[in-house]
């Protein structure tokens, strides 16, 4: 019998087009790749094989076109379960990362939101000295669709009431500016907050958020203690 996580994984499961951009903290971009996930359940729903290519720089491509020319990487991985660093929630979303923070690893968070025709991933990535390296965005749209991306994201977007559908169905919440100080806004209806510096014995959290519509946001936080163990993983969504 399938556990019910690997069966919201399998809401992933399809052709996704896409583009995965590398940036410095700064947001600047270090590179673009246009890309071609696929991910194919067997029949009985394990294992799930993936499929991902990734074209060079510069190589002209739109979301729903297949890039020119021939793919410079190609990766191929089968799962037959979810590893201990992953957790999926009912609405197909996800996140995975570093487990436990140490001196002689390097933190990195990933966050995969899923809605509809699209998703939106977020990598965030560390160096060894716990400062925030590189910045990984991902958009990509399921073949055949007419999906598009969504707008890039600004404070005022999210400023409002806001009911939960998860955890807590009926319950309200006011985003005000204040609780977005510090956040990045990214294109496609994305954010992020997180330390740029990661200081050892201090409690951290990782959180990114996506504006799928004007009325549908999700949020996955990630919390460490002071020890540099993940405590908790915390998913919302909200509408309005």
């Amino acid at each position: 019998m399938l556990s019910s996580q690997w069966n919201d994984l399998l809401r992933n499961c399809g052709e996704w087009r896409g583009s995965f951009d590398t940036m410095n903290p700064a947001l600047q971009l270090i590179k673009h790749q246009p890309s071609l996930l696929t991910l194919e359940p067997a029949p009985s729903g394990v294992p799930i094989q993936l499929t991902l290519l990734l074209w060079p720089e510069g190589v002209g491509s739109s979301p729903h076109q297949m890039p020119s020319g021939e793919p410079e990487k190609r990766i191929v991985q089968s799962f037959t379960r979810l590893d201990p660093d992953m957790g999926v929630f009912s609405t197909g979303s996800f996140s995975r990362g570093t487990l436990y923070r140490s001196n002689w690893t390097k933190l990195y968070a990933e966050f995969g939101f899923l809605h509809g025709q699209r998703r939106h991933r977020l990598v965030l990535l560390w160096d060894g000295a716990g400062q925030l390296e590189r910045i990984v965005l991902i958009r990509e749209f399921l073949e055949g669709s007419s999906a598009l991306e969504c707008p890039a994201l600004q404070a005022e977007h999210l400023i409002g009431d806001w009911s939960f559908e998860i955890p807590s169905p009926g319950d309200n919440i006011l985003i005000s500016a204040k609780d977005l100080d510090h956040w990045i806004f990214l294109p496609d209806g994305g954010a992020f907050l997180a330390p740029v510096q990661i200081d050892p014995n201090q409690p951290f959290s990782i959180e990114a958020l996506w504006m799928s519509s004007l009325t549908r946001l999700e949020r996955i936080a990630r919390h460490y203690s002071d020890n540099g163990a993940l405590a908790s993983v915390e998913h919302q969504l909200l509408t309005r």
